[in-house]
């Protein structure tokens, strides 16, 4: 995908975000199976957003707000997400190997199936991840 549309799907949730998630402005991004491979999406606000199957191979979330976010199924192979928020997302079946998480916060999120292999991620932000789980 390029970066122009990459642009206009976030300056739309953006929008969507501000209208308190209804339907006056804007549009929830839905990226299902999008690929999204090196993006750079580092700082920017993308709560409850829909990367489920999406390729973000190589993404830059440092510092990003996934709250919410549906990451399942999703490829995240040496995606940097330092200090990104993840709080309550959706990273069942996502693959996460050779990923940093490294001062990300985990907390209540889904990581069933997972694959964490070689992962950066510290044993406080998976302790954080699993106290949380229903």
């Amino acid at each position: 995908m390029d970066a122009a549309k990459i642009a206009r799907f976030v300056e739309r949730h953006q929008q969507w975000l501000v209208s308190g998630r209804g339907n006056e402005a804007g549009e929830r991004a839905q990226l299902i199976g999008a690929d999204l491979r090196g993006v750079d999406l580092r700082k920017v606000d993308l709560r409850h957003a829909d990367f489920r199957e999406a390729d973000l191979t190589g993404a830059k979330l440092d510092g990003a707000d996934l709250s919410g976010v549906n990451l399942s199924d999703a490829m995240l192979r040496n995606a940097s997400l330092t200090g990104a928020l993840l709080v309550d997302a959706d990273l069942a079946n996502a693959d996460l190997r050779w990923a940093d998480l490294e001062g990300a916060d985990l907390a209540g999120v889904d990581l069933w199936r997972a694959n964490l292999t070689s992962c950066r991620v510290s044993p406080e932000a998976l302790h954080a991840a699993l106290r949380c789980r229903r």
